[in-house]
């Protein structure tokens, strides 16, 4: 059984958070890995996400995070 990961956005805390802003840093998106999905966590989302061609929102969902998780491997 897969899995399913809750849908991230600002305000949004706690260990999925954490590894989303590790993903990304480790991706070259600048920001602090704290856990905490505020402004510099959405933006790098949205960059992210512009940077794919996907809808930008700042929303992590299941779209985004397959494609965070595809661009790391």
């Amino acid at each position: 059984m897969t899995q399913q990961l809750p849908i991230l956005k600002r305000g949004s805390t706690g260990e999925h958070v954490e590894h989303l802003q590790h993903d990304l840093s480790l991706l070259g998106y600048e920001l602090k890995i704290d856990g905490i999905f505020g402004p510099a966590t959405e933006n790098a989302v949205k960059k992210f996400q512009q940077d794919n061609n996907l809808t930008v929102d700042g929303i992590v969902g299941p779209q985004t995070g397959r494609l965070i998780g595809a661009a790391l491997t």
